[in-house]
């Protein structure tokens, strides 16, 4: 049977028609133009039934099968499949596919309807595969990140790359489907551009390669405390991805930082402190010049007195006396002759020892003790006193830090010594007190 079909223009072109449904629309009386439109909403309303069937199918038992069997598993890595739905998107494809197998022959007697409705069933598996092979990849991320096998593998910046590749060659793909080429023909359009790409996405790249050197040198990792003082950072790292890594700050801010930027610049990782539990106290105590003094027998007397140096004392000036006797110094001729103790020198010995007795402080190996005594400034004397905190939270690491130097301040004093503390108002008004009177 011929039917006769408007084109362009005023021309007819006739197209043989034999549609499952032909002769009875026609037996009902409908001229051909109705008849051809009604066959094609027949043939769309077939598809539609079908792709519906596959996809409650798809959906309700093969979906429910998967979760099941999940469920069941002792492995792990499943949940993580089922968690981020990549059983769902891959129930969807499977309508798709059913759908692009059936077009060609729900719609053998319209043969100009084939090819664009192959394309868009095409396009729409792609797209669809595409999103499954993501979640895949965004399903092995978070198995891997609560993994402690793979704690410190750069497979996060892998996946993040394959990521992105899968997006392209979808893209790639879908885009040949529609102008109806071959893949390696779009792709070698794009080999010809690809100066003009690296131009354009020079920072990702930049930071794509700056992440594998984070990883493969163990710069940063998840939950490191970092202090980044070109950026003001001073948190934990919460996460690093493809060309950025974002630090939560101790303010709770969040900051963002060009991955490239921990190769190229200098930063603080104070994970070394959390692996040792311990971490370092290093603070100045400023002594006054003018209140060191070499001791006298009444100075000692006192000194001796004092737990934590009592032996001390004691030790040490049996030592000096016998090298005044050795040499024949006559400390009653001048109290400068021979070897002396001096009340800085006993006050040092008495913060080493207060620290290597207090239970706050590391003492396992490599937990230093040293109190040292650095160059005089304008400023008196610095002592420094070095030593790790056993305890690395911060709250408690300040109270730690804070009462011993209460107490150090404290003790200058019983060693004849004073702290080191600018001139203010109040100080000039008690001199010139003292003065007048």
């Amino acid at each position: 049977m011929d039917l006769m079909w408007l084109q362009e223009g005023d021309i007819l072109e006739k197209i043989e028609i034999t549609h499952w449904a032909h002769e009875w629309l026609t037996g009902q009386g409908l001229n051909d133009t109705w008849v051809l439109l009604l066959t094609l909403l027949l043939d769309l309303a077939a598809l539609a039934v079908i792709s519906l069937i596959a996809d409650y199918i798809a959906r309700r038992i093969l979906l429910a099968i998967a979760h099941r069997i999940v469920k069941k598993t002792k492995v792990t890595w499943d949940d993580y499949l089922l968690e981020n739905k990549v059983f769902r998107n891959l129930a969807h494809i499977i309508p798709g596919v059913i759908i692009l197998l059936s077009i060609p022959y729900i719609f053998r007697d319209l043969d100009y309807m084939i090819g664009p409705l192959e394309r868009i069933a095409q396009i729409y598996v792609t797209i669809l595969s595409a999103a499954a092979l993501n979640r895949l990849f965004k399903a092995l991320m978070r198995y891997t990140e609560e993994n402690e096998t793979f704690k410190g593998k750069p497979i996060k910046t892998i996946l993040q790359v394959l990521q992105v590749m899968n997006i392209f060659v979808a893209v790639i793909v879908a885009f040949s489907i529609i102008i109806d080429a071959k893949v390696g023909s779009i792709l070698g359009a794009f080999a010809g551009a690809t100066a003009i790409l690296i131009l354009i996405f020079q920072d990702t790249i930049n930071g794509l390669l700056a992440n594998f050197q984070i990883t493969m040198y163990d710069l940063v990792e998840k939950g490191d405390w970092i202090t980044f003082e070109k950026f003001g950072v001073d948190g934990d790292v919460v996460s690093i991805d493809l060309t950025t890594v974002k630090v939560r700050n101790w303010d709770n801010t969040i900051s963002s930082i060009p991955a490239k930027a921990f190769v190229s610049d200098s930063f603080v990782n104070w994970r070394g402190m959390k692996n040792a539990n311990m971490r370092r106290i290093k603070r100045n105590i400023l002594i006054d010049i003018n209140s060191i003094a070499l001791c006298d027998e009444e100075m000692l007397k006192r000194y001796s007195k004092i737990a934590f140096v009592s032996d001390y004392v004691e030790k040490r000036q049996g030592e000096i006396d016998k090298y005044n006797d050795e040499h024949g110094y006559d400390k009653g001729a001048a109290s400068i002759n021979g070897r002396h103790q001096t009340n800085i020198g006993v006050y040092r010995a008495y913060i080493k020892k207060y620290l290597e007795n207090h239970p706050k402080i590391a003492k396992r190996d490599g937990a230093m003790v040293m109190v040292r005594q650095l160059q005089p400034t304008a400023q008196g004397i610095p002592l420094e006193v070095y030593c790790f905190s056993a305890d690395i939270v911060w709250e408690n690491y300040e109270g730690i830090q804070s009462d011993i130097f209460d107490h150090l301040y404290a003790a200058t004093e019983f060693f004849d010594l004073r702290l080191f503390q600018s001139v203010t108002g109040r100080d000039i008004v008690y001199s010139l007190a003292d003065r007048d009177k």
